[in-house]
This record gives structure tokens, C-alpha cells and sequence, in this order.
């Protein structure tokens, strides 16, 4: 039956298993945080305190259990200052260090934003183990060698993404995160519906393609870039809402695509490939919705 299904039903049926498994393990960590908040208990290496965002709605962030040997190191970062006039930096950014003697002042720098200084090595390994799956599933992807092994690498960088997004959603608001979610979801089926009814030729359009991609060039510059060089909330906004824009036209030109091959090459192997592609490009607009939010 799933064999005479058109390209598009195959590419949805594993993009869809992908998506529920990011969104579905997103939504489970982050009921378990809220539960472990509940019941001062931890999960996940994390204990969480409760704060009031602006809609006045719980906000929960993670914060490491209080150590039994004091001094304890704590820091802060300290983002750069811009003169809201000139938009020109004014002081560069640094990790500001404080020694906690008591469980007391632990606290009370907990509550001014400190953290514990050495950062979580699990997360950092996990971290690692998902760039590494990423690229593996790219390469099969694109090479067609083993639809199964492909399927199995994709859906291990999925557990892993999605154990990395729950964190980023927590450390920022989870709240935030979720109304993220949903324009994500309302930008699929838009450029989905439209892409793939061919009402425009978006992936035969290469002047548009190029553009695209030349926009894509200068989001990963930017990125480098800001990975050494401070950037006001502004600036970071105003990339984060272009990078959404390239990546939704991104998702014209997927579903187009689409369309184009139904007939042509209508088999697993497609399918796979583009559902891979989609599932990038979709978590790719979620971060950048995400940049945005955070910083405005």
C-alpha cells in the first residue's frame, strides 16, 4: 500500500516520525522539569526554581544543587553595553566571578543569575554525539547507500536534538518556546500548501536559489562572527527575523521540489532525502524564531 503512496505521503510519514519525536521528547522534559519543580526534587542533573515572566506565567530555570563544601565558584556573564543612540558598544562582554562561602550566598547568587562555574559535561557530550549524527545522516541522505541505517541515524540526532532543545528552551522560557512551536507549525503547512501546489515554480527559480543561498553564506558568517565579537539585542533580532525569512522561502522551494519529482523518482530513497532536508530546514526556522524571541 505505502509503495503506490505518492512522494509526498512517504516524505510526511518520516518527517512526521522525526518531528513528534524532537517535539515529543521537548514536551516530556519540560512536564518532568515542571513536576520536579513541584516536588523540589531533580531531573536530569538539574533542580529548578520558579520565576514570573511578563504574560505572568511560570518560567522555570535550571540551576545545579548547592554543593556541601564551600568556597564554591560562580559565574555570570556579563553581556556587552551598546549606546542606545548610536548603537555602538560602550563595554565589551565578560564572565564576572564570584566565591560563595555558604550555602546562603549560593542562593542569593543564584537568584542574581550566577551559575556554577565547569559548565555539564553530559550536555556537552550529547552535544557532540548529535553534530556527529548529523553529518552521518546527511551523508546517507544524500548517498541512498542504506535507507535503514540512514533511518536509524536520523532518528538518534532526534533524540539528541531534542534533548539540547529542551535545555535551550528551558534556559531561556519554555512558555516562549512552545508559542515557537506553533508558528513553526503554521509555517509548514503555509509553504507547504503552497509550495507544493505549484502555484509558483519556487525550486526552478534559480535566481531565487542563489539568493538563498547566498543568505544562507551570511548567516553562517554571522554566526562565527558573533561567536567572537559581541552584537546588540537588536542587531541579533534583526538577523534572527531575516534567517526565519530565508528558511521558510527555503521550505517553498522543499515542497516545490516535491512536487517536481512526483512521477520522476517517487521511491523511499526521495522520500528520505527529503524529508531529511525539510526536517533541517524546519529546525533551523525554530532556532531562529527562538534567536528572536529571546532577544526582543
Amino acid at each position: 500500500m505505502f509503495e503506490e503512496s505518492t512522494l509526498l505521503f512517504k516524505t510526511m510519514l518520516i518527517l512526521a516520525g522525526q518531528i513528534g519525536i524532537v517535539f515529543g521528547l521537548c514536551y516530556f522534559f519540560i512536564k518532568s522539569a515542571r513536576t520536579a519543580y513541584e516536588n523540589n526534587t531533580s531531573f536530569a542533573g538539574f533542580y529548578f526554581r520558579g520565576a514570573m515572566n511578563m504574560n505572568r506565567q511560570l518560567d522555570l530555570v535550571p540551576y545545579k544543587k548547592a554543593p556541601t563544601t564551600y568556597p564554591v565558584e560562580m559565574t555570570k556573564q556579563i553581556e556587552a553595553v551598546y549606546d542606545e543612540n548610536t548603537n555602538k558598544k560602550t563595554a565589551e562582554s565578560y564572565t564576572k566571578l564570584k566565591l560563595a562561602k555558604n550555602r546562603e550566598e549560593v542562593l542569593q547568587l543564584i537568584k542574581e543569575g550566577y551559575g556554577y562555574s565547569g559548565g555539564n559535561g553530559l550536555l556537552v557530550g550529547i552535544f557532540f554525539f548529535w553534530v556527529a549524527t548529523l553529518w552521518a545522516t546527511l551523508f546517507f541522505a544524500a548517498s541512498s547507500i542504506s535507507i535503514m541505517t540512514g533511518m536509524l541515524l536520523f532518528t538518534m540526532q532526534s533524540i539528541a536534538f531534542a534533548i539540547l532543545l529542551s535545555f535551550i528552551l528551558l534556559e531561556m522560557d519554555e512558555n516562549d518556546g512552545l508559542r515557537a512551536t506553533k508558528i513553526v507549525f503554521l509555517v509548514a503547512v503555509l509553504t507547504g500548501f503552497i509550495g507544493y501546489s505549484d502555484i509558483y515554480s519556487f525550486s526552478e527559480n534559480n535566481t531565487l536559489q542563489v539568493i538563498l543561498l547566498l543568505s544562507l553564506l551570511g548567516l553562517i558568517v554571522f554566526s562565527l562572527i558573533r561567536t567572537f565579537v559581541g552584537f546588540s539585542r537588536n542587531v541579533i533580532r534583526i538577523k534572527a527575523i531575516f534567517g526565519a525569512i530565508v528558511f521558510s522561502l527555503f521550505l517553498l522551494i522543499d515542497f516545490n521540489f516535491i512536487k517536481k519529482k512526483e512521477g520522476l523518482s517517487n521511491n523511499w530513497d526521495s522520500a528520505f532525502e527529503m524529508a531529511f532536508i525539510i526536517y533541517v530546514d524546519l529546525m533551523n526556522l525554530l532556532l531562529e524564531i527562538l534567536d528572536a524571541m529571546n532577544n526582543s
